[in-house]
């Protein structure tokens, strides 16, 4: 993953991966649970619908060279929840859990 620069699914489990700053393009959704994340990548504006793929020589340019594709990663970093696990951790151990104000340690 550490030398991906954009993702190209389907708003599964792989929607998370905007917390490290990847920006997601997202294909049309299958199930429920997808519908949610697709809505979620939308309102921390870190993803993107997909246009037609049939033109995706022509637009994912075009989102490359306007800066969108920059804005969705720099989103997805600053706002999606990371390191989960160590706040599991955390609220087992010591029964609450600590708010962050930094972005780096939400």
């Amino acid at each position: 993953m550490r030398t991906t620069d954009i993702l190209w699914t389907k708003p599964s489990e792989l929607s998370f991966y905007c917390a490290l700053g990847i920006p997601i393009i997202m294909s049309p959704v299958i199930g429920s649970q997808e519908k949610f994340n697709r809505k979620w990548l939308r309102e921390i504006k870190a993803g993107i619908k997909q246009d037609n793929p049939e033109y995706t020589d022509q637009w994912l340019y075009d989102l490359l060279n306007r800066g969108t594709l920059a804005e969705c990663a720099w989103d997805g970093f600053l706002k999606a929840r990371k390191l989960g696990t160590y706040k599991i951790l955390e609220v087992l151990e010591s029964g609450s859990l600590q708010k962050e104000t930094s972005p780096v340690f939400r």
